[in-house]
């Protein structure tokens, strides 16, 4: 009996010692002193929506819609006159703002802000499924609807707002406050934010934290907490790298094919990347921090596999690779995204060409990358290039214990009280990779809840924000600013 005893005990403790081990940091994000509580303007919103009625739709320069931003610009002028008033205020390349208003401390740092006013064009075949005309700022049932109400002219509008607020009071920052609202974010961002990164670089600008867009408050999507909005701040960022892929093989007539050609070839590498992925799961660093900001606030059973880490490492790396978004934030992605072949319909063609694109993990260089398709190209007799001039690696991964992220977090639950805070893999691309190496922290954060409904707005049909969430938007900035 004794044995059996002794027995259950040791049951009992592997069950429950992971699980004890798993402490909850999310108070150390529970406001720690009170800013002052302004009312915003009845007008922000209607401001909000007419900004959305300009086309400044992402272009090179000499394709740019110069119109479209010109009068952007004039509107913000005409809606933000305290901004304009009080802050320096200059158009870096064409049409990027670049915004500075000066700290009244003697040892004031130099806090950056960014956010773009360019958007991405609309589908015309679409336009007929839209509920509002997507360049119209229309509100229509208490929802802001156009192209850049997500991305991300929310943002730039919901700074901007919250400054014409504080300064029609009086206020000034201790520290010094930049704002950079570019102009090509869609695009890579080198004609807008990367030139304004070179001016600082030039000019030896430097900065204690950037803050940019990109990870939202989620709901419904984080595994294990989809009843618990979770603010995910982006503490590094993918990189990016297209690579051509490029078969040759002997043609011929259509009537005598051979049982070998440049098609197959390319057919069965591009078959490889999802049958055989050339890159294997793992966690980064966003991800390890990810883990232990929300691994305490999950179900039993969850909190046992995590803590059990890394025994249990294979496990959740399997988990993860059940979904989109989890392979995203585990593996170097790759996926064929362009295929040609052929010059008429009864010639087998010598050639074929697959280009795929890879978001890469940190930890990882773009040469890396290139190296890992040559070698599974090689084995289906392909060559390897680079698709275009374009590509960067990931960035830097920023600290989630410095006091810039616990402000932001603090900012977060005194907007937003119920979500949870974590740092984040961002996906996609934000203007402050541009400015790589001016800062030793980069957060990138937009605060919007967005549910997996709404995800496809943002680039997609019916893009839109409620009224309230807009005003949530310019409460959190009004927050920030001053907790900074």
């Amino acid at each position: 009996m004794k044995k059996i005893i002794l027995a259950i005990i040791a049951i009992v403790l592997i069950a429950v010692l992971p699980v004890l081990k798993l402490q909850s940091i999310q108070e150390k994000y529970l406001p720690s002193e009170s800013t002052t509580s302004y009312e915003l303007r009845n007008e922000a919103t209607e401001i909000f929506a007419k900004g959305l009625s300009y086309k400044t739709i992402s272009q090179v320069p000499r394709m740019i819609d110069s119109a479209a931003f010109e009068g952007l610009f004039e509107h913000l002028q005409t809606s933000f006159p305290t901004v304009y008033e009080k802050l320096q205020i200059d158009t870096v390349s064409t049409h990027t703002l670049w915004m500075k208003l000066g700290g009244s401390s003697t040892n004031a740092e130099n806090m950056l802000f960014i956010s773009h006013l360019d958007v991405v064009p609309v589908d015309p075949k679409t336009m007929k499924d839209w509920e509002a005309e997507p360049f119209a700022g229309e509100i229509v049932d208490d929802y802001v609807y156009g192209r850049g109400a997500l991305d991300d002219k929310a943002s730039a509008f919901g700074i901007l707002e919250s400054l014409e607020t504080l300064l029609s009071n009086d206020w000034q920052p201790s520290h010094n406050f930049y704002f950079c609202f570019g102009q090509d974010e869609e695009i890579g961002g080198r004609n807008g934010a990367g030139v304004a990164a070179a001016m600082c670089r030039e000019k030896g600008i430097t900065f204690r934290t950037i803050f940019d867009e990109a990870g939202t408050i989620s709901v419904g999507s984080v595994p294990g907490l989809e009843n618990t909005p979770v603010a995910l701040i982006g503490v590094a960022e993918k990189g990016y790298i297209s690579v051509e892929v490029n078969f040759e093989q002997p043609g011929g007539h259509s009537s005598m094919p051979d049982t070998e050609n440049a098609i197959l070839s390319a057919s069965a590498f591009i078959t490889s990347l999802n049958e055989e992925p050339i890159f294997s799961p793992e966690f980064t660093e966003p991800l390890q921090g990810f883990m232990t900001h929300l691994a305490p606030e999950m179900s039993f059973g969850l909190k046992w596999a995590f803590g059990l880490r890394p025994l249990t490492n294979s496990l959740i790396l399997s988990n993860y690779q059940g979904s989109s978004t989890g392979r995203a934030l585990t593996t170097n992605t790759a996926v064929a995204t362009m295929v040609g072949a052929g010059i008429k319909d009864n010639v087998v063609p010598s050639s074929s060409r697959v280009v795929c694109n890879t978001r890469i993990l940190p930890g990882y260089s773009i040469e890396d990358i290139v190296q890992a398709y040559s070698k599974r190209a090689s084995q289906y007799g392909g060559t390897v290039s680079w698709y275009n001039d374009y590509g960067s690696g990931p960035t830097p991964t920023s600290s989630y214990e410095g006091k810039d992220f616990i402000n932001l977090g603090q900012s977060i639950r005194a907007t937003f009280p119920e979500a949870l805070i974590s740092p984040y893999l961002t996906l996609g691309g934000t203007d402050s990779k541009n400015f790589e190496g001016l800062s030793d922290q980069t957060y990138r954060f937009l605060p919007i809840a967005l549910t997996p409904e709404d995800l496809p707005r943002i680039h997609g049909i019916n893009e839109r924000i409620h009224v309230e969430a807009y005003r949530d938007l310019c409460r959190f900035y009004l927050d920030l600013f001053q907790r900074i």
